[in-house]
């Protein structure tokens, strides 16, 4: 799987190489919205798994809020440097940061995990290894387990024609990087052959002009 996404992991190398190793010291994210579905998901769960993690600032700010133990994967080496020396300044919580893909979860107990974040990594892969993901995530979460998942905006055809996104092919676009760009409608059909959705909501970040999709989920 990993050298598919060489360009990809080529990208978010550049994007970590250089950050300060600092962790946050508040829970607060600076999103309210956020804030909120964090609390959700924090909320009685002691052992978490971010797919995806980059730099691990979710994982950071979920410690913060109490949970205990934390396990971070990402394709980017740079990424996973990063996201241990950072968790090295924050005084709460044990983190084990792994550098790879799907293949990670493979390696882990069916079962062993209460709660699952993947934030902006699901429609950013191709298909296969996307529905792959979710059904790995799926073994590994314990019932009644949460899961976060945050996508980015759906592009209009307007917009892809222009912003001359090319087309790989169906909704499959390169953006520069990957976009499996499905509508919401879409997403919610392909989430509900795994999970239970228990809330959707959009989140918009000013800082970065763009709204996010944010499905809670529930492993029954």
């Amino acid at each position: 799987m990993n050298e598919k996404y060489n360009r990809c992991i080529k990208q978010w190398n550049e994007v970590f190489s250089n950050e300060p190793a600092k962790a946050p010291r508040e829970p607060g994210s600076g999103n309210e919205a956020l804030d909120k579905v964090l609390d959700w998901l924090c909320a009685g769960t002691d052992n978490m798994l971010d797919f995806g993690c980059g730099n691990g600032s979710v994982l950071f700010l979920c410690a913060l809020r109490g949970t205990k133990r934390h396990i971070g994967i990402d394709l980017s080496e740079k990424a996973i440097e990063s996201a241990q020396k950072r968790s090295e300044t924050l005084s709460t919580g044990d983190f084990s940061f792994l550098c790879g893909g799907v293949d990670r979860l493979e390696q882990m107990g069916s079962a062993s995990v209460d709660a699952i974040v993947l934030s902006n990594i699901v429609d950013n892969l191709y298909p296969d290894d996307a529905l792959l993901l979710l059904r790995e995530c799926k073994r590994v979460l314990k019932r009644m387990g949460k899961v976060l998942i945050k996508l980015n905006p759906h592009l209009t055809q307007q917009q892809i024609s222009d912003w001359d996104i090319h087309v790989i092919e169906k909704n499959l676009l390169d953006d520069g990087l990957l976009l499996w760009n499905n509508t919401t409608e879409e997403w919610r059909e392909i989430l509900e052959r795994y999970f239970h959705i228990v809330g959707f909501k959009e989140i918009y970040y000013p800082e970065h002009e763009q709204t996010n999709r944010l499905f809670r989920l529930i492993n029954e």
